[in-house]
């Protein structure tokens, strides 16, 4: 651990954010997973909207629906 206190701050901010993208990382699949189930418009539209970082993940899910 730390003794310098900014050193400290960045480790527990650093903890947080890491519990943040792991959620939002597991919330991606989650949708990702989900219409791939079930390939709907409405599926379409939450993962899209969970994806909206990655165009390369977007495409293939929008291919996937056209077909």
């Amino acid at each position: 651990m730390a003794n310098i206190k900014s050193a400290i701050k960045r480790a527990e901010l650093n903890v947080k954010q890491n519990e943040k993208n792991s959620a939002q990382k597991s919330a991606l699949r989650t949708a990702i997973k989900a219409f791939n189930a079930n390939p709907t418009e409405e599926a379409f539209r939450a993962a899209s909207a969970s994806i909206d970082k990655a165009s390369r993940d977007k495409s293939r899910l929008a291919a996937k629906l056209a077909n």
